[in-house]
């Protein structure tokens, strides 16, 4: 399969080219030479398929059936060979371990040399330690005598473990608190798995009988290693062969014993912890209007490989059997999957898989033999470990073949679209089927795959409805295009649409989610507890939480006294609460200082003028800081002790957005910024052997695109909102920044608009839109996704909407800094301007220091660090925090690669100041481009005769205020 594959992909990307006249233009990558893209088919066909080969899923297949030797093979920590570059590798004692591997930093690689006696497929186990420090997990690529095997080869991840910082604890209005996870340090034994989700059991690696080379390269390292296994993962016996007898069964004496599910011990990821749900009196513990934090999993417990380990203990030794109050609400008509640990074994091969079915309400799950009776396991008296661990079951073997067939769709649809554009005259007769001559055999092909995959999960669920619904209208539409081939152009949008809908729902039941409200263990003669509700209960329970939510604040998180600083944030709630966990747990202790934290959304600007703001305000962005501080109704900064402390922890321009007439009103929190994504395999198909550097590379590259009927996406807001010609990654402030210029003069009394480099930026900025004829509004995502737009400018946290939301994409997209503009000196600035929210004090506050310490805490980088992990914890990587602070945004997830480039264009950031008429600056800068764009105006003229509306906003504005005379 994996020939035919490659092939079958390399083929079609050289047709792709061929559509595509040959191309003589220089494209540069960072600190290398220019290259020429003459011969593109040579080109995209090996840059194309280089991109593509070596899916794990192609390597299983080709070696699954092959040798298993039952020999090990064990490769001691500090048996290392050889160290790369800037690798901290040591050798030592450790934790309790002597003479083991310590790698100190996150960068570098380590070799080591092994020797196979019987070549087959192995299994590889790691004994390691990770060390606490900036990341949440630990990542490396591995490569077998100078080569990564497969895609997942380069992305395994070693689990740390995680426990609560401290048990449940219950507030001063009578909430509990959801403690934060932090890192239990341990020596580990893990194999490595399939960081996809897609494979039920370990990675497999094939090996040669001989010598052989492992080299570990870091992504994000930093753990102690004491051996790495090539070995056999054993297979737990059967029920039948390992299980009780019934006499076995019916002479352990009677008990049943209850674990809550968020009192788990410890997990494998830091989004595990503990949850709540307040709609049943049967959830343990249960209250109608108070906080209880009574379940664990939920939507965070859904990623293959995540484990929740809980502690039993049972007064005699015997056999039991197992209770799990689960609820799985989320994948209509599927089932989610556990493995069961006991003590760290699979104890049948039974327990390898437990079903949740789809169900909206509380079930009682026990595991169960093949012929439907209960499993009984054996515990000693005493203390013992049970651990679930999420699987990917039977869907993950569907979901692999969908990857594929999604691929492949897709890249069909860009093809099309290469021959007719993503308007197709309905009156030409582009002949798609004839251009690309294998095109209908392959939808014939795809088409009844699709509807095989339909037929196998159906047969998965027991059931036929709309739970494969989108894989029905797919195959649907590539048989319309069979049967009436000349009309395949009018189905373009048809065949988009059915593919984003596709991936939508492959990343929807590719998961595996699961809430437990506890787990029971009983003797033969014991029932668990029941998940029936009684009528009046209910009733009665919830009569009391609809009279309680008319006296219980949900947007006050804190008791309020007369000497309380005033907190609002505004963010959810469940981000506001992770500030109030802070603030209690280290703030009020270290200073004394009393805090009340409010979730507030908006409207901070009114209550302020009507006498009735916060004393602080957290997270509020945009022109508010400048406009609140013009109106003296804030605290300017400088002149408390620590300031130029405080201010070190930022890019050095990101004050300038809370800076007003030689003061600091504000500290930042957050701030993002924009990067370039680029898809590889595109460009590569297209002869483009890297991304563009500077705009006039941009622009070079332009004609090979558009001829394919491909774009490069822009950030232009879609309204003239508060701050739109200042949003983060907007074209003309970055091309303003790069040229050496900012908005307006030192003094900020009228704009730079009127020079020949500002005309001159913007008749660059409208040509994109004119002349190459850029599109003002898109969908981004779906753009990149589909691959319409393989160049786009986002802000960079708009990787992890990729990673997460798009992963049959996986490996082919990259980004790095934005476009560049070339100085007089030879130099390329990538200047670019932010955006973000940060903390201000107001003047009503009753004591100054106190609010100064507390924003200076909050902005610190151990509380930022702190803040982040949490966020990533509840929300998974979507909600990464885009923190301010520098040496915190270093401490987060990123790896090593990723981190270095964000950290190279948050070195570039400018920033244009907020001046108390920037929304006259806004306004007009946005008319005199859709005038240009739109009417086709001349550049220069129309910004000229804006910018005199502008300057005489910025002198009323300022005379209005009373600051110039």
């Amino acid at each position: 399969m994996k020939k035919t594959r490659l092939k079958r992909l390399s083929a079609a990307a050289l047709a792709a080219v061929m559509t595509v006249p040959m191309l003589s233009l220089s494209v540069f990558a960072d600190n290398e030479p220019s290259t020429t893209a003459t011969d593109t088919t040579e080109a995209a066909t090996s840059g194309f398929v280089l991109a593509l080969a070596g899916s794990y899923g192609d390597y299983y297949e080709e070696h699954s059936e092959d040798n298993r030797p039952s020999g090990e093979i064990v490769i001691n920590g500090k048996d290392f060979t050889s160290v790369g570059a800037n690798g901290d590798i040591s050798v030592g004692s450790y934790e309790g371990e002597n003479d083991v591997m310590i790698w100190a930093n996150q960068e570098g690689s380590v070799s080591f040399d092994f020797n196979v006696k019987e070549s087959g497929i192995y299994n590889l186990e790691f004994a390691y330690y990770p060390i606490v420090g900036a990341n949440t997990t630990t990542e490396i690529e591995l490569e077998i005598d100078g080569e990564v095997p497969y895609d997942v080869a380069s992305r395994i991840e070693l689990q740390r473990r995680w426990v609560n910082a401290y048990p449940i604890k219950t507030n001063a209005k009578d909430n509990q608190m959801r403690p934060p996870q932090i890192q239990e340090s341990v020596w580990m034994t893990n194999f490595a798995k399939d960081t996809d989700g897609l494979f039920n059991d370990p990675l497999i690696f094939y090996l040669e009988k001989g010598s052989h080379t492992l080299t570990i390269n870091s992504t994000k390292a930093s753990f102690a290693l004491k051996y790495m296994k090539f070995c056999q993962q054993e297979k737990a016996a059967t029920y039948a062969v390992a299980g009780p007898s019934e006499q076995d069964i019916a002479a352990t004496p009677s008990y049943i014993t209850r674990i809550e599910g968020e009192d788990a011990v410890y997990k494998s990821a830091s989004t595990l912890s503990p949850t709540y749900d307040r709609n049943s009196y049967l959830t343990s513990p249960s209250h109608p209007v108070k906080m209880r934090y009574n379940t664990i999993g939920l939507d965070s417990w859904n990623k293959a490989g995540q484990s929740i380990t809980w502690e039993v203990t049972v007064d005699n030794d015997g056999w039991y059997k197992l209770g799990i109050k689960g609820r799985q609400a989320t994948m209509r008509g599927f089932y989610s999957n556990r493995r069961l640990y006991i003590d760290g074994v699979v104890p049948y091969a039974e327990a390898d898989q437990i079903k949740i079915e789809y169900d909206m309400e509380w079930q009682v799950v026990t595991p169960k033999d093949n012929n439907g009776n209960d499993l009984y396991f054996y515990l000693t008296a005493g203390k013992h470990e049970l651990t679930l661990e999420a699987i990917p079951g039977e869907i993950g073997e569907s979901m692999r073949r969908l990857d594929d067939i999604v691929f492949e769709i897709n890249e069909y649809y860009r093809r099309i679209l290469m021959i007719t554009g993503p308007n197709p005259d309905k009156y030409t007769d582009y002949n798609v089927h004839r251009q690309i001559p294998e095109l209908l055999s392959e939808f014939e092909r795809l088409s009844q795959a699709l509807k095989d995959e339909k037929a196998y999960i159906e047969s998965l669920t027991n059931q036929k409805g709309s739970e494969a619904a989108a894989l029905e209208r797919m195959s649907i539409a590539l048989d319309r295009c069979i049967d009436k081939p000349y009309n395949i152009p009018n189905m373009i949008g048809t065949l988009k649409d059915n593919v984003t809908a596709i991936s939508s729902w492959m990343r929807d039941y590719r998961d595996q989610p699961l809430e437990v409200d506890y787990i029971e263990i009983a003797s033969a003669d014991k029932e668990f507890s029941s998940t029936d509700e009684k009528f009046f209960a209910k009733l009665e329970f919830g009569v009391k939480a609809f009279f309680g939510s008319f006296f219980e604040d949900y947007n006050v998180l804190s008791d309020e006294t007369a000497d309380s600083l005033n907190v609002w944030v505004g963010l959810a709630r469940d981000q506001t609460q992770v500030v109030k966990d802070l603030v209690d747990s280290y703030f009020i202790p270290e200073y004394g200082i009393d805090v009340a934290i409010n979730l507030v959304q908006g409207s901070v600007l009114e209550a302020t003028l009507a006498g009735k703001g916060p004393d602080v305000a957290l997270f509020l962005g945009g022109e508010f800081p400048v406009n609140l501080a013009v109106r003296g109704v804030t605290v300017e900064l400088s002149q408390f002790d620590g300031f130029d402390e405080a201010v070190s922890n930022f890019q050095r321009n990101a004050t300038v957005m809370y800076q007003y007439n030689g003061g600091t009103y504000g500290l930042p929190i957050s701030q993002t910024f924009p990067m370039m994504f680029y898809r590889k395999d595109v460009l590569s198909e297209l002869g483009i052997d890297s991304a563009p550097e500077t705009w006039q590379e941009l622009i070079d590259i332009l004609p090979a695109l558009q001829r394919s009927y491909l774009n490069v996406g822009l950030i232009l807001p879609a309204t003239t909102g508060t701050a739109a010609a200042t949003e983060a990654g907007h074209t003309f402030a970055m091309m303003m920044l790069q040229s050496g210029q900012n908005y307006y003069n030192e003094e900020q009394t009228e704009t730079n608009f009127n020079t020949p480099q500002s005309t001159q930026v913007f008749e660059q900025w409208t040509d994109f839109y004119t002349k190459y004829k850029f599109e003002q509004t898109y969908d981004a995502f779906s753009r990149f996704r589909t691959g319409e737009y393989p160049i786009l400018i986002q802000n960079y946290t708009f990787y992890n909407q990729l990673t997460v939301a798009a992963p049959e994409i996986k490996g082919l997209w990259d980004f790095t800094l934005v476009p560049g503009t070339e100085r007089e000196d030879g130099t390329i600035s990538h200047a670019a301007n932010s955006a973000g929210g940060g903390a201000i004090i107001f003047n009503k506050v009753k004591s100054k220091e106190n609010a100064w310490e507390f924003i200076k805490w909050f902005t610190s980088t151990d509380i930022q660090v702190e803040y982040g992990h949490s966020i990533e914890a509840l929300l998974g990587q979507l909600g990464r925090f885009d923190a301010a602070n520098v040496e915190a945004l270093k401490r987060l997830s990123w790896s090593t690669t990723e981190l270095e480039k964000i950290l190279a264009q948050m070195e570039e950031l400018d920033e244009i100041p907020i001046i108390p008429s920037a929304y006259a600056v806004t306004r007009n800068i946005m008319n005199a481009f859709r005038t240009v764009v739109n009417d086709g105006d001349n550049p220069r003229d129309t910004l000229l005769w804006y910018n005199r509306d502008i300057n005489a906003e910025i002198t009323r504005k300022r005379k209005d205020l009373g600051i110039d005379q």
